[in-house]
């Protein structure tokens, strides 16, 4: 079958992780452009550019453009892609503003374009097995949700409170930029009904200036020994001496690690940062038919998972991240499995959802069903609606939020 081409527009993290699939599966995919001012070059393609503008304006041969530069810059490129021809494969968020991710949606939807968000978790085999035992109507319908996202207390400090997301006038709220994966769950599972009403509680517990430790300074590598060896936050525990966080950057050998805490953000006090972003959330929503789901997300985990239970009028579902215990109330036995597609092993990150996302969106493309390529491009909005709901009912004190649309 015809191999897609792809031109990838930033190479950070998400963009190496998509551009993988392509080394992988050559067969499939060829990744003939990247644009990124600093290290385009990571990448391997037979064409560079430093803006991407530039390569826009030049109209590659390709099947798919992949954003994954800074949530700020999805829109823009975002929507002179659609117009010129291409299908997105778009990271999460669309775009940090409500308005945004409508216009990006309508002009794929008048272009006939597909746009797949990069909301790796539907890809993965551990939550399609809950979206299929859903499916199935074997345990019934879903009556209530209650997930909590554990992120993990150094990768809220990297992400959250150091990072490119720590401050939502820079980038998005975390609601938006961490927890749609979580609320895209929600809706995937619930396919067909909508969210309708919203209301949301969160504030920084623990990251404020307030809470600096007496003595301590701005820069981890500026604080007294006697502070930072105590210091949980500490930069060089976990840039330096820890590999947690070392797989998102490109370079990651000690010395780089080292630069990185001595010149850039990501050496900065958690309690001297800029950052404005809840350290913990709760969101509560009402779905169509009246299914209620409840997301819990806190930075204050020793782990890095999710965890689910799903109340169904005949069974249920109780789901730690990587093994789900399901229970049907007459006894029988539940015969609905994984999709075979996704059981496939492959080397990507989040449970091998990275790749299958690529995998997914290949195979839409290939079979080219007009209605397809729309339903799914639509849906992308719903989770985003959520969030952006969330977000002000949170401003505003839990005020509870309709949404319509």
């Amino acid at each position: 079958m015809k191999k897609l081409k792809a031109i990838v527009l930033g190479a950070g993290y998400r963009g190496r992780a998509y551009a993988e699939y392509a080394q992988a599966h050559p067969d499939q995919l060829e990744i003939v452009g990247v644009a990124d001012p600093v290290q385009a070059e990571v990448i391997a393609a037979p064409k560079y550019w430093k803006d991407w503008k530039d390569c826009l304006a030049e109209r590659p041969e390709a099947d798919i453009v992949m954003i994954t530069m800074p949530d700020k810059l999805h829109y823009e490129p975002a929507l002179m892609a659609l117009e010129a021809g291409y299908h997105l494969l778009l990271e999460k968020p669309i775009s940090p503003t409500e308005e945004e991710c409508r216009k990006v949606i309508d002009t794929a939807v008048r272009c006939q374009r597909l746009v797949i968000i990069g909301h790796v978790l539907r890809y993965t085999a551990y939550y399609a097995h809950i979206k299929a035992l859903i499916d199935s109507g074997e345990l019934g319908e879903v009556v209530s949700i209650a997930h909590q996202e554990s992120a993990g207390f150094w990768k809220v400090a990297h992400s959250y409170v150091r990072g490119n997301w720590a401050n939502s006038i820079k980038s998005s709220p975390i609601i938006l930029a961490k927890c749609s994966h979580d609320l895209d769950l929600f809706v995937w599972w619930l396919s067909g009904k909508k969210c309708r009403k919203v209301q949301s509680f969160g504030s920084i517990k623990l990251f404020r200036k307030e809470n600096m430790p007496k003595g301590a300074a701005c820069k981890c590598v500026d604080c007294p020994p006697a502070i930072e060896k105590r210091c949980v936050w500490s930069a060089r525990n976990m840039y330096v001496d820890h590999d947690e966080l070392k797989y998102l950057f490109a370079d990651h050998s000690r010395e780089a690690m080292q630069k990185l805490i001595e010149e850039t953000e990501y050496g900065r006090c958690v309690y001297c940062s800029d950052n404005d972003v809840p350290d913990h959330q709760t969101v509560n929503m009402e779905f169509e038919g009246g299914a209620t789901v409840s997301h819990v997300m806190t930075g204050f985990t020793s782990q890095n998972v999710r965890t689910t239970r799903i109340a169904l009028t005949r069974g249920e579902i109780i789901g730690d991240g990587s093994y789900l215990d399901i229970t049907r109330f007459d006894g029988n036995s539940v015969e609905t499995g994984v999709p075979v597609h996704y059981r496939l092993p492959n080397k990507s990150r989040h449970g091998g959802g990275d790749f299958n996302l690529v995998s997914e969106m290949i195979r839409i493309l290939r079979r080219n069903d007009p209605n397809e390529i729309r339903e799914t491009t639509e849906e992308a909005l719903q989770s985003h609606l959520i969030c952006f709901a969330a977000e002000r009912s949170r401003l505003a004190g839990g005020t509870m939020i309709e949404i319509n649309g």
